[in-house]
């Protein structure tokens, strides 16, 4: 009788270990055994991580074009290359949005002072936005200055612009040189450092234009939070530079930059503008209307689903072994492609909507026609 209550008191108390043990275990806990096998397999963890990322950008830009390939492991095979390209992406614009107040700094073109909060000013403040407008004017004035060389139009839709922003710029330089003179050395040993800091202040630009201006045409909604967009980013460098340190400023828009890449594309109607952005970069989908050779029974296919309707581009399916069509691709994952094609309307040049379709991937050729180069329409 003592024996068998020994016995049970023995595993009683060894029970009791094991369920303390149990409740000792917490979420935190779990959290850190997670990080520490992390750490312990690294190219599994980021591998896993990217095709995570991967695969949820793809899935937001199928369900925004409403196809889904049914080939699941060319998702899986692109998602890690896309999760790159959009790292890399976001990265390069992080780096541009703080091209220019980095510049600005390590040129030593703040002058005296600027460093402390006791002595900043509004004035100090000021070169650095006038500087980023010189740049901005100067690079849409180089690119106005290609269209009319190539006789091609729209030319003074970037020289107005241009020469008004170079213009304002150039003022408020002016400005703040004389109320900054005996603060720096004279003016013209410093141009170097003026022009290399006017260089770098078109890279935000051009980072914000490729990212919030869409391939296939725009509007005024997007030109207006475009330019809102960049007239924020010239404001926060100029403020915020002789506050805190550049590597704050960075790690700043480090964090802010995902905040605006997420709700920007949502006041421009386009919340799938960045998933649609990276598939572009990936060659996954086409930036424009693309020249298809198509086999005869795939052109056949889709001059059935044309059905009366009438395409932009006029389909070719003749007697011949290829057919011809014009149409962006929006897909060219597995073996079926995703494409589109814009339909005429009654008028001319009108247009009536477009009609998407998938094709057989098999066989389909895309052609590029690149023209030489311009000769002088001067003469």
């Amino acid at each position: 009788m003592h024996k068998e209550s020994g016995q049970s008191e023995a595993s009683a108390g060894q029970a009791q270990p094991a369920e303390k043990n149990e409740e000792e275990i917490q979420p935190m806990e779990l959290v850190k055994r997670l990080f520490r096998c992390m750490r312990a397999i690294p190219w599994v963890t980021f591998g896993a991580i990217s095709t995570g990322c991967g695969v949820a950008l793809l899935y937001f830009y199928f369900r925004s074009i409403d196809f889904i390939p049914a080939d699941i492991p060319s998702i899986l095979g692109a998602s890690v290359f896309v999760a790159m390209l959009a790292f890399a992406f976001y990265m390069w614009v992080v780096l541009s949005l703080i091209a220019p107040l980095w510049g600005y700094v390590a040129t030593g073109l703040q002058g005296r002072g600027l460093g402390d909060k006791s002595t900043g000013s509004p004035t100090t403040a000021s070169g650095l936005w006038a500087l980023q407008f010189i740049g901005v004017g100067g690079f849409l004035s180089f690119l106005g200055y290609q269209l009319d060389r190539d006789c091609k139009p729209g030319a003074e839709y970037f020289l107005i612009p241009g020469g008004v922003l170079a213009l304002i710029g150039l003022v408020g330089w002016v400005i703040h040189e004389v109320k900054s003179a005996g603060e720096r050395p004279v003016w013209w040993s410093r141009l170097h450092h003026v022009a290399w800091v006017c260089l770098l202040s078109a890279l935000p630009f051009a980072a914000l234009w490729l990212y919030l201006i869409p391939n296939r045409g725009t509007d005024w909604l997007h030109l207006g939070v475009f330019f809102g967009t960049w007239l924020l980013v010239v404001a926060g460098s100029s403020i915020l530079f002789h506050r805190i340190p550049v590597w704050a400023s960075a790690l700043t828009v480090l964090f802010v930059a995902p905040l605006l890449a997420i709700s920007i594309p949502v006041l421009q109607r386009s919340p799938n503008l960045l998933p649609t952005h990276v598939a572009e970069l990936a060659g996954i989908r086409s930036k424009k209307t693309d020249e298809l050779r198509v086999p005869k029974s795939t052109c056949d296919l889709i001059q059935n689903a044309l059905g009366s309707a009438q395409a932009v581009s006029p389909l070719i399916c003749g007697e011949n072994e290829w057919g011809t069509v014009h149409a962006q691709v929006l897909s060219n994952l597995g073996d079926r492609w995703f494409i589109e094609l814009s339909l005429a309307g009654p008028a001319v040049q009108g247009n009536n909507g477009v009609l998407r379709l998938s094709i057989p991937g098999d066989g389909v050729q895309k052609v590029r026609r690149i023209a030489a180069p311009p000769a002088s329409c001067r003469f």
